[in-house]
C-alpha cells in the first residue's frame, strides 16, 4: 500500500486530480461503524492512498512496531475542568499526552486538540490507565525524529452524564455546535495554564495571540466539531484536520448542509471572511477513505470547497487526501495521523 500525501505545501501551480474523487463509488453515511475497531485492535493494512492535487510523496504504511510500546515513552495525565464555570458543580475530563522529556526540557510546546467519534470518549485515544496505540504512535514518531514533540489533548464535546450519547445524530450535531465556546472559554484555559504552551496568558487575548501553535483534529462526529471550530473560532486555531466527515452547517444556523455541499461550502467560505481572516491564515487537511461510510459526503464537500479557489488553495493552505480501502475506523485514523502530523505547525 502506498500513501500519497502532499505535505510540503509548495506554492507553485498544482495539478488537481478531482477525477479520482468523482469516479469512486458512493457510500451511505452512518455512524454505525464507529466501534468497528478500537485503539487496541492493531493496525489493519489498507491498499493505497491518493491525494487531490499537490506534489505527491509515496510513503509506506505505519511500521508495525510503531503501534507497540516505545522505549522512550511519554505519558498521559487526566485534567478536569468545570463544564459550567458559573455553577461549578459539573466537571468534564480531558486526557493529555506529554512527550518524553517534557518534565526536563523547560520548552514550550505546540498543542493539538483531538476529538473522538460518536459515543466515544477521550480515552479512546489517550488513557492514563493504559498505553494506547495512539500513544505508541506519538512516542515512536517523536523518538525517531519524524514529529516535533508536542502536547496532544483528547477532549470531549459531550456534556457530563452521558445522556447526549443516546440522542439521534442530528440532535448531537446541534448540541456540539456550541462546543467551540466551551473549548475556548474552559478547556484551553484549563489545559494551557497547567502545561507549557506558547500561550503567554490563558485569557482570550493570550489564546488568540498563540493561535499559530494550536491545531484541532477530529474523527467522524469529532470531525463535525472540528469544522464548527473552523467556522466559529479560527481566531484561536490555525491548523485544522477533520477526518471522515463534512460540515453540517447551512445558511440558517441548522444542520441541513450535510445534504447540500454547495451550501455548507458557501457557509465555510463566508465564515472565514466574517471572522476577519483569509487564505493565508489557516491550514486545512481533510482525509477520508474510499470504503468509509462518510466518503461521499466528505468528497462532495471538498469538491464544493475547491470551487472557491481564491480561498482554498490546493498545495498551499488546503490538502485533500483519500486512502484507497480506508474505512470508518480508528485504525484508519492512525494512518492519517501518521502521515499528516509532521506537516502541522510548520512555518
Amino acid at each position: 500500500m502506498k500513501f500519497m500525501y502532499q505535505y510540503r505545501m509548495p506554492r507553485k501551480t498544482l495539478c488537481v486530480l478531482l477525477t479520482l474523487f468523482l469516479l469512486m463509488p458512493a457510500a451511505t453515511f452512518s455512524e454505525s461503524q464507529e466501534s468497528a475497531a478500537s485503539p487496541e485492535d492493531g493496525f489493519e493494512p489498507s491498499s493505497g492512498m491518493s491525494a487531490l492535487g499537490g506534489e505527491n510523496f509515496s510513503m509506506e504504511d505505519i511500521p508495525s512496531e510503531y503501534l507497540e510500546p516505545c522505549s522512550r515513552q511519554g505519558w498521559v495525565e487526566k485534567v478536569s475542568y468545570p463544564f459550567d464555570p458559573e455553577n461549578g458543580e459539573q466537571y468534564n475530563t480531558a486526557t493529555v499526552y506529554l512527550p518524553q522529556g517534557y518534565d526536563e526540557s523547560g520548552e514550550q510546546y505546540n498543542v493539538l486538540y483531538l476529538l473522538h467519534a460518536a459515543d466515544g470518549s477521550p480515552k479512546k485515544f489517550l488513557n492514563p490507565d493504559k498505553i494506547t496505540a495512539l500513544q505508541n504512535l506519538l512516542d515512536h514518531m517523536i523518538a525517531d525524529g519524524l514529529l516535533q514533540p508536542l502536547i496532544v489533548v483528547a477532549a470531549t464535546y459531550y456534556p457530563p452524564g452521558g445522556e447526549a450519547k443516546t440522542m439521534f445524530l442530528d440532535k448531537q450535531v446541534e448540541l456540539i455546535s456550541k462546543f467551540s465556546l466551551e473549548l475556548v472559554n474552559t478547556i484551553i484555559p484549563t489545559v494551557e495554564q497547567e502545561y507549557r504552551t506558547y500561550a503567554e496568558s490563558t485569557d482570550l487575548e493570550g489564546i488568540i495571540a498563540s493561535r499559530t501553535h494550536r491545531g484541532i483534529a477530529g474523527f467522524s462526529l469529532g470531525g463535525v466539531a472540528t469544522w464548527n471550530v473552523f467556522e466559529q473560532e479560527m481566531r484561536c486555531f490555525r491548523w485544522f484536520l477533520p477526518i471522515s466527515e463534512a460540515s453540517w452547517s447551512d445558511a440558517k444556523g441548522g444542520t441541513s448542509g450535510i445534504w447540500n455541499s454547495d451550501v455548507s461550502a458557501q457557509v465555510l467560505y463566508a465564515a472565514i471572511l466574517n471572522q476577519g481572516y483569509g487564505k493565508d491564515d489557516f491550514r486545512l487537511f481533510v482525509a477520508t477513505g474510499t470504503d468509509d461510510v462518510a466518503f461521499e459526503i466528505s468528497t462532495k464537500q471538498m469538491k464544493s470547497l475547491l470551487e472557491y479557489d481564491d480561498m482554498f488553495k490546493l498545495g498551499d493552505n488546503t490538502s485533500c487526501s483519500m486512502m484507497i480501502g480506508g474505512t470508518h475506523t480508528l485504525t484508519a485514523v492512525y494512518t492519517y495521523l501518521y502521515h499528516i502530523l509532521p506537516a502541522l505547525f510548520q512555518p
